[in-house]
């Protein structure tokens, strides 16, 4: 019963990664090939009218537009499809380190040397992936910003936002990878014991 858990635990673990990273290359190679969309900031003003005797709207502004754009610059273009890509990658490397974790139980092997390499590249991949994702993709959005502005009537910002919970979340990996170092010291020196 444990066991065939465990392996529920491994498949799942896998197609989430797969359903977590494919909008990710999905993005990266829709944008390579002009197909693809992104968003960008905008500040423009939601068009409304005065209601009679109802609810009304008093202001309302728009944050973000879904662009598809043709045209683009190959800097900008590659910098979206960088940020995309980077952002699959370190999802794909983060899901493989849980499903290492989950096939090392199902081995009765839950401390391994194997998994500390792998939550350190898991953190890793979360705090530096994360941030150039981040990073690169904002990059690509403001250049793309700031060549789609004339078309469009300098409705985008030239700008970007980002959250850097992943940064934090990798920290957190990492310190995890301490803590299964420890475990493998303590299953070494307890081995016999029992």
């Amino acid at each position: 019963m444990e066991r065939g858990i465990v392996w529920l635990f491994v498949a799942a673990g896998a197609v989430m990664g797969l359903t977590l990273a494919l909008p990710g290359v999905r993005a990266a190679i829709g944008i390579a090939t002009g197909d693809g969309g992104f968003s960008l900031l905008t500040d423009a003003e939601v068009e409304h009218s005065a209601a009679a005797g109802g609810a009304g709207i008093a202001s309302a502004r728009y944050e973000s537009a879904w662009v598809v754009a043709t045209g683009l610059s190959t800097g900008a273009r590659t910098l979206l499809v960088l940020g995309a890509s980077f952002g699959a990658l370190t999802v794909l490397i983060t899901v493989g380190a849980v499903v290492l974790f989950f096939l090392l139980l199902l081995w009765r092997r839950p401390f391994h040397r194997a998994l500390v390499l792998a939550t350190q590249v898991a953190g890793c991949a979360l705090l530096v992936g994360g941030i150039l994702s981040a990073g690169l993709s904002g990059l690509g959005r403001m250049m793309a910003a700031d060549e789609l502005n004339p078309a469009a009537g300098e409705v985008f910002v030239v700008g970007t936002s980002f959250d850097l919970v992943w940064a934090l979340v990798g920290l957190g990996v990492l310190a995890l990878s301490l803590v299964f170092s420890r475990g493998i010291r303590l299953q070494r020196d307890t081995e016999g014991l029992v």
